[in-house]
């Protein structure tokens, strides 16, 4: 949390007090003030103040802010103090400097090297001095009943103090400067050191993809070859793979129409666990505002929120968003050690070792989720079997009415959340997670070694490790509004990303055919190649071989066959043609009508110029694969208007309306 600092504890007091007799403001700033003023308590007999806290009365500290913390922190399940710092009736500054005069010993307002310790100590809040010449050996920020041990060793200890105090913030970036080489190594190579042949980085070098292009070249011009044999050898073998996965779409289209009943949000705060929320920006300075607002909608226990944003060292534009636009909640600007690779995946692993939550959620810096989204997840994962290591929201595109791009962006993730990827849950198979809005058991990260930093779409390589490990990914009710890229430019090259993550995907975890069906079973590697097959391969080569299907039908025998194997043969083109359109159109309409975007039907008109650009988008994948496998293409965001647009409006969605974006909100 971003706060500011007081000289001393003495000259605190006559601001707190002075703060407390003034109105109240409509959103004061957390960071601006000592204290703030706590909503007024009912008339309930007073508890005693818990002795974490009982400390500042003497402090300038007024008791009904601190019997409004100790009420807070009851119903909530934390310790007092952090409820205090949390709500923001206390600043951390405050805090620890009135903890350390209290306990007669040295407060540190300025940073300081301390030794690398391990993750334990870090969660106690304690690590040794690099430089003893100061006269202390440790430094320590203790939260919780750690300050109350604290307390109570310091009664009973003679002599002078080995130790000083400094709040949780600068012990935190203290620890994290300790050892920025050994942090870079582990954000990069977590997930190798625990399976390096499902790891992107290991698996790819560039022979092997340039065959992999060849290869792809060769079977693309084989369907359009002279030679009979060879053309039909090679449409048998696409024809193969395509029905695999039409018959896996149009399966897990009518799975989704199965009902299932979300559980009830619990409204015990005491009963919810603490929260992660990790968000990886990079150049997001014109979306920081409204991120923030978002993640403050978020109807979750403060006390409970972690928020972690990870930014990268020379990102100072999005570094003084942050500063200038904080969240209230509490949360650290994590700054990525320098280190290769430059993706999301590696500045999420930056972020995991000092995570305090149980559960982990994903947002994108684009991301508005719905505010009770933790509540249904954590309601889930309470209610769900241990195995169930994730749970994916679903995502809606809410600026869909600025082009026709924007509305078949809107459609197809309809399509995908709604349809397709809950009739994979429900089916039990694995799924390719998206980018964001996922929540996870962090157990079940830590199992795997989190996140492949070397893969450019971690989230479709992160669920089918997990899926491989033994774990299940499920979806529930819950809804996170997205900007949906609105140039043809920006489209390609998101699209060319996401293809290239999925072809290292693929090349990793099928170059082990055998072990991939011992870790799957039969059923669900078989859905996985079909998933491959119909995601990947179908924008390759499709256009390929429906353009040989439209030749057939035009010069050929595809409508007017004459011997046995003619007739087969048209039999099977016709009926994977309508086959493949009902497994094409079908999630579609579903998706609209599910997601009420029936007022973008028309832009199912341009539907050819969307597979076009997804063949191109995958050639150049290809293309990329081989020359740079592991280069970000980066999507920029907060370029469009945005806002959840009114069905009842007359809205046209082929024409652009693009403003810049800033104070923009969606109605999340």
């Amino acid at each position: 949390m971003n706060f500011v600092p007081i000289d001393s504890a003495a000259s605190a007091a006559s601001p707190i007090k002075d703060e407390l007799r003034q109105p109240a403001r409509r959103h004061p700033p957390v960071g601006s003030a000592a204290v703030r003023r706590p909503p007024p308590l009912r008339a309930t007999a007073p508890q005693p103040v818990p002795v974490e806290i009982a400390f500042l009365s003497g402090h300038g500290v007024p008791e009904q802010v601190l019997q409004f913390a100790a009420a807070t922190a009851r119903r909530q399940g934390v310790c007092a103090d952090e409820a205090l710092l949390a709500e923001g009736l206390v600043s951390e500054d405050v805090f620890y400097r009135a903890l350390a005069k209290h306990l007669n010993v040295d407060f540190i307002d300025r940073s300081i090297d301390v030794s690398a310790p391990g993750v334990a100590t870090v969660e106690c809040g304690y690590a040794r001095v690099r430089d003893a010449s100061s006269g202390y050996l440790w430094l320590l920020a203790p939260s919780g009943s750690g300050v109350f041990r604290l307390m109570s060793a310091r009664r009973v200890a003679r002599g002078r103090p080995l130790f000083a105090l400094t709040t949780r913030t600068r012990f935190l970036e203290a620890v994290r400067r300790a050892d920025p080489d050994a942090a870079a190594r582990n954000a990069a190579f977590l997930a190798e050191r625990v399976d390096s042949e499902l790891c992107a980085r290991g698996g790819l070098r560039r022979g092997p993809a340039g065959l992999l292009l060849v290869a792809l070249i060769g079977l693309a011009a084989s369907i359009l070859a002279p030679f009979f044999l060879l053309r039909l050898a090679s449409a048998l073998l696409l024809a193969s793979m395509f029905f695999s996965g039409v018959f896996l779409r149009l399966f897990a289209c009518a799975a989704s129409l199965r009902e299932c009943a979300d559980v009830e949000p619990l409204e015990a705060d005491a009963r919810l666990p603490v929260y992660t929320i990790v968000l990886a920006l990079y150049q997001e300075a014109a979306v920081v505002r409204q991120l923030t607002r978002a993640i403050d909608r978020l109807d979750y226990p403060r006390a409970k929120l972690d928020v972690k944003f990870v930014i990268e060292a020379d990102d100072e534009a999005t570094a003084a968003a942050l500063r200038a636009h904080p969240p209230r909640a509490p949360h650290e600007v994590v700054v990525a050690p320098e280190g290769v690779p430059r993706t999301k995946p590696r500045a999420l692993n930056v972020a995991m070792p000092f995570a305090r939550g149980s559960l982990v959620a994903v947002f994108d810096a684009e991301d508005l989720p719905e505010p009770r989204q933790l509540r249904r997840a954590a309601t889930r994962f309470a209610s769900a079997p241990s195995n169930v290591a994730c749970l994916q929201a679903s995502l809606a595109i809410d600026n869909g009415a600025l082009n026709w791009m924007t509305a078949l962006f809107a459609i197809e993730y309809a399509a995908l959340f709604d349809v397709y990827n809950r009739g994979l849950a429900l089916m039990g198979m694995p799924l390719f997670l998206g980018g964001t809005s996922n929540h996870f058991r962090i157990e079940a990260l830590r199992e795997i070694g989190f996140w492949d930093a070397f893969n450019v779409t971690e989230d479709a390589d992160l669920g089918l490790r997990l899926a491989r490990a033994g774990f299940e990914v499920r979806t529930f009710a819950s809804q996170t509004f997205e900007e949906a890229p609105a140039t043809f430019t920006a489209l390609v090259k998101q699209r060319t990303r996401w293809f290239k993550g999925w072809m290292q995907t693929f090349v990793v975890h099928c170059r082990r055919p055998l072990r991939l069906f011992v870790d799957l079973g039969a059923r669900r590697a078989v859905a996985t190649l079909a998933m491959f097959a119909g995601g990947l391969f179908g924008p390759l080569l499709g256009p390929f071989l429906a353009a040989r299907m439209a030749y057939d039908a035009m010069f050929g025998a595809l409508l007017t066959p004459v011997s046995p194997l003619e007739i087969a043969l048209s039999t099977l083109w016709c009926f994977l043609a309508i086959a493949g359109a009902a497994a094409l159109l079908l999630p579609l309409g579903i998706g609209m009508r599910r997601r009420n975007l029936t007022r973008f039907r028309r832009a199912l008109l341009y539907l050819p110029l969307w597979l076009t650009m997804l063949s191109l988008a995958a050639w150049r994948a290809a293309y990329e694969l081989w020359r740079r496998p592991f280069h970000w293409e980066k999507t920029q965001h907060g370029l469009t208007m945005r806002g959840a647009v009114d069905p009842e409006l007359n809205v046209d969605p082929f024409s652009s309306r693009e403003e810049p974006l800033f104070d923009q909100e969606a109605g999340a």
